[in-house]
Parts: C-alpha cells; sequence; structure tokens
C-alpha cells in the first residue's frame, strides 16, 4: 500500500494498457488535500491510517427523493477509494490493498445501516462496492460476500437482482450464544455470525443524528454496530455510550474492520434517526478510521444544524474514543488528513492508441461546468517531466455528452520510448485546473498483429465501445454472445483498413449479466468479456 502519512497533492494515476490502449476509468478531479498536524508522534492508534479520509462530492448524484444516479455513485466511489489509498491502476486495486493477505478463499462481511427505511444505506452505493469487491485478485467470489443487517431488506431495494452479484444478504434480528461474544458495558455479548465466519468488514452507516443522550446524538460508524451486537434493542446497550466504544475497540473490531464508508447521499440532522431526508449532501466518506469518519459526520451534521438555526450536537463519544484508554482514531479535525474530492466534469471515456507512429487520443465527457478546456500532457515515465502538447477547447457548461480528441505526431519524441504517458489538465474558466487519470500506450506494437481491446467501461450499464487494432486491410466479423452461447449481436461485418477502430455495444434491450464479445480476423478468432450491469 502506499505511502498515505504525509501531505501533498495527489495526481489520478490509473494504469497500464494492453497492446496500446489504456481502458481504465480516467474521471477529472477537482482534488485538494489539506495538510494536517499530525497525530501526536509517541501514540499509536487502534485502526490503520489514523486520521486519513477522503470525502467525494459531486452535484449530480441525488436527482431527488429516493431518486440517485448509480453511474455517478460509482464514478465517486472509484475516485475516493484510489484517492484514499493512494493506488492509481483501477480501483479494484485499490479496494484491495485494504484487505491484508487476502486470497479468493477470503471471506467479507459488509455492515450497512437500514434502521430508517427512507434514509438507508442507498443500494447504488452498495453496488458500486460490491462492483470493485468481486473485480479484486481478477475476480473475487460473489459467495464469500455477506451483507448483514437486523432490519429488512425488502423495504430498501437491496436485492440480489438488482446489485448484480449473487452476494448473502443476511438479516441478524437475533444472536444466539454460539460460544463467541463481543466484551461490553461489563458483559460478554454475542454478535453477529456472519462478521465472525467472515476475515474482514466494512462499516457502512448513514450520515444521521440520534435522539439519543449528549454523548451518543449521532449514529454513524460507532453506533452502526448495535446491529451487530445489539438486534433490536433489546440488551439495554442502545444508548450507552461505553458499549459503543467497547464494540468498536474490541478484537473483533480492530483487526476485522478495514473500511468505513459512509452514505451521506442524503442525510438527517434533526429528530434521527428516522424520518424523511432533510439534505442532500451529495457526498460519501471513506476511512480506515472510525473515529475520523464520525468526526467528519459530526462536523457535517453540525453545519446543516448552524445553517437551519439549531444548535451544535456534542457526540462526545468521538472525542472519548480518540483518548486514553481507547485511542481508536484521530477526532482533532486539525490533526487529519482530509482529502476532499469535487467531481464538476464527468470524464467518462479517455483512451490512447497507437495508429501509425501517430498517439489518437480520444476522451468523452458525459457533463461540463465552467470548463474551459483541456491542455493534452506527455511523459515518459508517468511521474516526472510531464509536458503540455496542446489544448483543446472546452464546452463550458453542458449536461450533454461531447467527444474529444487530439493526436500526438511527434514522431521524434514517439521513437525514444517503448511507452509513453498521457495526462489532461482540465481547466476552468476562472482559472482553476484538474487533472485526469494518466494513459498509457505501449509504441511498439507487433505490426504483423491485430487486436481486440478491453471494452470500456466494464462494467458498463447501457453501452461500452470495444477498440480493434488492425495491422493491415482485412476482413472481421465482431459479435457478442450470452453465456449460453447465443448470438445478441452482430456489431460490424466487413472490410477494415489499416489503423484502430471503434464499436459500440448497445445493450440498453439486454438484461444484466456477462457477454463475449468474439472478434474474427484472418482465420483467428479473439474474444474479451464485458459485465453488464442494471
Amino acid at each position: 500500500m502506499a505511502d498515505r502519512n504525509h501531505s501533498r497533492r495527489f495526481f489520478l494515476k490509473a494504469g497500464s494498457a494492453l497492446a496500446g490502449l489504456s481502458f481504465l476509468p480516467a474521471p477529472l478531479i477537482s482534488h485538494a488535500e489539506r495538510a494536517a498536524t499530525p497525530p501526536e508522534e509517541s501514540k499509536t492508534y487502534a485502526y490503520p491510517n489514523p486520521g486519513r479520509i477522503a470525502i467525494v462530492e459531486h452535484p449530480g448524484a441525488v436527482l431527488g427523493y429516493n431518486n440517485v444516479d448509480e453511474t455517478v455513485v460509482q464514478y465517486m466511489f472509484d475516485q475516493g477509494i484510489m484517492q484514499l489509498a493512494g493506488i492509481y491502476t483501477s480501483p479494484a486495486a485499490a479496494l484491495a490493498s485494504f484487505f491484508p493477505g487476502l486470497t479468493t478463499s477470503k471471506k467479507i462481511a459488509i455492515k450497512p445501516n437500514f434502521l430508517n427505511s427512507k434514509v438507508p444505506t442507498r443500494k447504488e452505493l452498495m453496488k458500486a462496492v460490491l462492483n470493485r469487491l468481486t473485480q479484486m485478485l481478477s475476480g473475487f467470489p460473489a459467495a464469500n460476500i455477506t451483507i448483514y443487517e437486523r432490519h429488512s431488506f425488502s423495504g430498501v431495494g437491496y436485492t440480489t437482482s438488482y446489485l448484480g452479484h449473487n452476494v448473502n444478504l443476511v438479516r441478524d434480528s437475533t444472536f444466539p450464544n454460539l460460544g463467541y461474544t463481543i466484551h461490553c458495558d461489563g458483559k460478554d455479548r454475542p454478535y453477529s455470525q456472519s462478521l465472525h465466519e467472515a476475515d474482514y468488514l466494512i462499516n457502512m452507516p448513514v450520515l444521521k443524528d440520534h435522539s439519543c443522550g449528549t454523548s451518543m446524538n449521532m449514529t454513524l460508524a460507532f453506533k452502526n454496530h448495535m446491529g451487530t451486537v445489539n438486534p433490536g434493542g433489546s440488551l439495554g446497550i442502545h444508548c450507552n455510550k461505553d458499549a459503543c466504544l467497547d464494540i468498536m475497540a474490541s478484537s473483533v473490531m480492530t483487526t476485522k474492520q478495514r473500511l468505513c464508508i459512509m452514505d451521506a447521499l442524503y442525510a438527517v440532522y434533526n429528530g434521527g434517526p428516522g424520518g424523511n431526508p432533510q439534505a442532500t449532501p451529495n457526498k460519501i466518506f471513506l476511512s480506515q478510521d472510525p473515529v475520523a469518519l464520525d468526526s467528519q459526520g459530526r462536523v457535517h451534521i453540525n453545519n446543516l444544524r448552524t445553517a437551519n438555526s439549531l444548535n451544535p450536537k456534542a457526540a462526545t463519544y468521538i472525542d472519548q474514543a480518540a483518548a486514553s484508554p481507547y485511542s481508536l482514531g484521530v477526532a482533532n479535525p486539525l490533526q487529519q488528513q482530509i482529502i476532499n474530492i469535487n467531481l464538476p466534469v464527468k470524464l467518462a471515456l479517455f483512451t490512447a492508441a497507437l495508429d501509425r507512429g501517430e498517439v489518437k487520443l480520444r476522451w468523452r465527457t458525459e457533463g461540463e461546468s465552467n470548463n474551459r478546456g483541456f491542455g493534452i500532457e506527455r511523459s515518459g515515465d508517468g511521474q516526472h517531466d510531464w509536458q503540455q502538447i496542446g489544448f483543446v477547447d472546452g464546452a463550458g457548461s453542458t449536461s450533454e455528452a461531447k467527444e474529444y480528441a487530439f493526436t500526438d505526431s511527434d514522431s521524434a519524441a514517439l521513437r525514444q520510448s517503448r511507452t509513453m504517458f498521457y495526462r489532461l489538465r482540465q481547466v476552468n474558466t476562472d482559472g482553476t485546473h484538474e487533472y485526469s487519470a494518466h494513459v498509457e500506450i505501449a509504441l511498439q506494437l507487433d505490426a504483423a498483429s491485430w487486436n481486440l481491446e478491453p471494452n470500456y467501461p466494464n462494467p458498463f450499464t447501457g453501452r461500452t465501445d470495444l477498440p480493434v487494432f488492425m495491422p493491415s486491410e482485412t476482413h472481421m466479423t465482431l459479435d457478442v454472445y450470452d453465456m449460453k452461447g447465443a448470438r445478441v449481436q452482430q456489431l460490424f461485418s466487413g472490410s477494415l483498413v489499416k489503423g484502430m477502430h471503434y464499436f459500440t455495444f448497445d445493450a440498453d434491450e439486454l438484461p444484466a449479466g456477462t457477454y463475449v464479445a468474439r472478434a474474427m480476423a484472418d482465420g483467428v478468432a479473439k474474444e474479451i468479456r464485458m459485465v453488464l450491469t442494471k
């Protein structure tokens, strides 16, 4: 895992291409990492990367009441997890870095919050997380993932059909004593079997306040585990601060809980945790430190309360969790490393392809705000000596999709390297700018070999692009098949000239699932697999 404990501006560095085409997600990020006063040098905290937190915001995430754009949420999660990890090859690689010793035989438990079915952990966010979990290690088994919660799944839209993965959905409403316990508030108490059987845990609370007393008047990462130890509140510890602290300090949690993801797409800031959503922050919080997560949740709830002429809430358990003897994480915002990620321009596609000695760059946006344009930058190693080689005007402000292209024909520079890296420097009308992920292009393709490149994006929701490189003119067919072997669509059949070609697979009318694209040329067949989600 990359070093995460010093302050710097992180630029996305999405990874390498296959046979000359980059295919990893490469959205633009307006990103600021605030310098933090380091926590006390001599202090050791129970959770990894204390004080480090990513807060991702996108104004287009929430479309209305109970209406969330799942594509935007996937985009938000992908960028947040890469920034939190400091790993940019892919969101799945970044996510995998949080699970030490991960293999495909390990088990992962996820604890959402359904207490308020009007403001639950959104199904769109859960789907985004599952999409990347199942891509870890080139295919982590969905059957090894369990989502457990003490409230009903039916009222919040969680079905394996919607989620697109055959994960286990377990309603834990009672916990018999099966021989494993968590010691809290002076007693050994049984906890969820789903968690007991898991190797890792992801905690997914919601941004809500609570009617408990001053010490526990917010329900965030800590209080979410009332559904891990205290089903139905029957143990009398529902508003018990010491119990919540003991649970998060237990060896069960400190060894298994590897990540906290807080849903702040909607929020309840007064009279919670029930009721309708009262605000739409359009945010996701990500951290390994539950104290930092709840600390920032407190900041955001109190900002909403202040804006609505309400007194702030204390939630003093957060400060106690940071202090001895617990020392679970960092509560002081001035000692936190806060990565704020704002996403004003949505870059849906960024590819680089070698075509007759030139590098062809293509990118597509699906919405722009005050976008002056894009500086095209090039580097020999993807980290140093970035040079601007061109500029393409943007569309200003628009909600429509826009296509862009640029050709690097600097043959002298291209002949000097085996690979080249490109990125976009998106410039706003006020002079501020953001960088895209970089794309890597192999400059020495086998001149005698044609290739069917990986599609982008993958997984995809409606349509996806399939690039094909042809070293010379030839006849090709390109078909798409379902997993039963039935052809569902023919994308092309005919002659292709030398160069790079792009074909669009429109799957709006097809069910979610895995599809195979098969190309045939020069007596050779090549295939790629594509995952369609709905």
